[in-house]
């Protein structure tokens, strides 16, 4: 008798659940004819001529060739520049960003985003260099219309990367007051609406501690400016647990869309040789970090690359799997994984060759690090950088964050009744 009562309840239990599946099922249907449907009224709309934020005066330094010069917002936009940021994120169980270079191995990197732009929720094209004045200087392969379009036809959110590499004073001088903020965020929102991007990525590094207000003023005001047109603002942030820095996570937390903390370099090209990103310091940035930012905006650092040092302490060679593999081709290494070490968990290889010495990550560090991203429910990677990585890597995401139990969970309890 009890042994049919408990199936009754088991069979009972499953209609449920089978009733659950199939209302959820029609509601994403009704949602997406009603994306489709806002699209098409926000289309109809006529396009915006003037942007809100006050008229700059434009700098008095003559404009250099390939520049964006402060002062050229106001004119007309295309009509597809109004169109606010649209599809249905993250399209796995989480977000999977990557920056892209166009500078160097460019064509690698095109490649990797067309063969995964099915899973692939945001791309950051590292576009822009920042002037002391104000203005934007394209670098190589900037403003790419096929990009763009092929990105929003594969539902990829284009948010370009604003970075200081070649001038990081500039990155000071920007944010360094009122005026200049303004200005600076002025030329920034007419580039994403001119080109139709659909938000801006901040990647200003290695600025003094004192700058933290300043940063932080800088990054309130641009979300404000950037989410009034609708677009999205991400920032990339040095990873620590909690030491003093002008990228303070908390107040930064509350105005971007997206929280990128570079969890890798903890060896670099100027340190001894060691793991770049072994799985227990990033953990414990991941741990520091969502205590004081919404675990829903934080994004984790991958590495999809390896340095390789002179064993006679000069400064490691950046280097793609595509290198490495044809070093071991060449030079046969014992390959060493290193699971852990004293301080924890690493889950990074290790070979030497030739009077040098080899760090990389490999599959069963993404791993690690995905089950990690899961466990702790953030919002998913950020990939630094597509091209001539390994393609296992990719295999591994796709199983990965397409069998994440939880986002599949969390999307069905919208639609439970309350209880």
């Amino acid at each position: 008798m009890y042994r049919l009562l408990f199936r009754g309840i088991i069979l009972i239990a499953g209609l449920v659940w089978l009733t659950l599946i199939v209302q959820f099922v029609r509601l994403r249907l009704d949602y997406n004819q009603q994306v489709a449907a806002n699209q098409q009224s926000i289309a109809s709309l006529p396009s915006p001529t003037a942007l809100p934020l006050p008229a700059i005066v434009p700098p008095t330094l003559e404009p250099l060739p390939d520049t964006i010069a402060a002062g050229q917002g106001g004119a007309e936009l295309p009509a597809s520049a109004s169109n606010p940021v649209t599809g249905i994120h993250p399209k796995t169980g989480r977000y999977v960003a990557a920056w892209l270079p166009t500078s160097f191995d460019a064509e690698a990197a095109r490649a990797t985003f067309e063969a995964n732009k099915d899973v692939l929720d945001e791309v950051s094209p590292f576009w822009y260099g920042v002037s002391g004045d104000g203005r934007l200087f394209a670098d190589i392969g900037s403003r790419d219309e096929e990009l763009v379009r092929i990105a929003h036809e594969n539902n990829v959110l284009i948010i370009p990367t604003i970075h200081n590499i070649e001038d990081v004073e500039a990155g000071s001088t920007v944010i360094s007051t009122a005026e200049s903020r303004t200005n600076h965020i002025r030329i920034i929102v007419d580039e994403v609406l001119t080109y139709n991007y659909d938000g801006i990525d901040i990647d200003y590094e290695g600025l003094t501690v004192d700058m933290e207000d300043e940063f932080t003023a800088f990054m309130t005001e641009l979300s404000e400016a950037l989410h009034a047109e609708g677009k999205l603002l991400t920032v990339a942030v040095h990873a620590h647990t909690g030491r003093p820095d002008y990228q303070n996570y908390a107040d930064l937390g509350k105005v971007v869309d997206r929280l990128r903390i570079m969890t890798y370099d903890y060896s670099w090209s100027g340190s001894e040789p060691g793991p770049i990103a072994p799985l227990f310091w990033v953990r414990s940035v991941a741990e520091y970090a969502r205590s004081v930012v919404d675990p829903a905006k934080i994004e984790i650092g991958i590495s999809f690359y390896a340095y390789d040092w002179p064993n006679n302490g000069g400064r490691a060679a950046s280097r793609t799997y595509t290198d490495i593999e044809e070093i071991k081709a060449a030079y046969r290494p014992v390959i060493n994984l290193v699971e852990e070490n004293s301080f924890g968990s690493v889950q990074e290889s290790s070979f030497n060759y030739a009077g040098r010495t080899v760090w990389f990550s490999n599959y069963r560090s993404l791993e690690a690090k995905l089950d990690m991203v899961r466990e702790m429910d953030l919002a998913g990677i950020a990939i630094w950088r597509l091209g001539n990585e390994d393609p296992r890597n990719w295999e591994i995401i796709r199983e990965s964050l397409q069998q994440d139990p939880v986002i599949i969970q969390r999307t069905i309890n919208q639609y439970l009744p309350e209880h």
